[in-house]
């Protein structure tokens, strides 16, 4: 899979995508490096978030923007923990790591988060909506899981092309070929114990 340069993708960073990223032990400076590093990356991309594994950096902290505010600054968060979560909403999923492959998955509909900010103060903040999606997105990735993990059935991924509908570029959905569904089925893996499931 192609992906962009300052990202790691399957199949080539699989070790690195695939293992559970280390705390941070000196908060907030253990994180300093990386959390720069990932807000780099963050200027190359479209993305809601970016979680350290995938700029080469097995350590507990992401960076994000809420849903809401297309102009927010990423925010980073360091060694995060979920300690609540609530309801379920299936939503659209996708990932730079897996990059052009989308399908839904089945997230919590609210989380709440234990970690430390930025600047090393103790916090606990509350998601919810696709806010809390991409919260559970970036943490899994701490964990070592892709969102293709959790999709129910195959059928559902897609990826995007682009049509001309009323001389305007809209982006229309197409199931995946036979060798990106093989990808998938060659680089998924059951939910490990330890990822949040409900």
């Amino acid at each position: 899979m192609r992906g962009i340069s300052s990202i790691c993708t399957l199949p080539q960073y699989q070790a690195l995508l695939r293992q559970r990223a280390r705390r941070v032990r000196e908060v907030p400076s253990g994180a300093t490096s990386v959390i720069a590093k990932m807000r780099e990356a963050w200027k190359e991309v479209a993305a809601y978030g970016i979680a350290a594994p995938q700029v080469g950096d097995s350590l507990r902290t992401f960076i994000y923007r809420p849903y809401e505010d297309e102009d927010a600054e990423p925010l980073a968060i360091i060694n995060p923990k979920i300690i609540r979560a609530e309801g379920e909403l299936k939503d659209y999923d996708g990932c730079l790591s897996v990059p052009g492959i989308y399908g839904p998955t089945r997230r919590a509909a609210k989380i709440e988060v234990i970690g430390w900010d930025e600047s090393g103060q103790r916090r606990r903040w509350r998601f919810e909506g696709f806010t809390a999606r991409i919260i559970q997105h970036e943490i899994d990735h701490l964990e070592g899981v892709l969102f293709i993990d959790r999709i129910d059935d195959l059928a559902e991924m897609y990826t995007l092309a682009p049509v001309e509908v009323d001389g305007e570029r809209e982006w229309q959905k197409v199931p995946l070929t036979e060798s990106e569904r093989e990808f998938i089925l060659n680089h998924r893996r059951p939910l490990p114990p330890f990822a949040l499931s409900w």
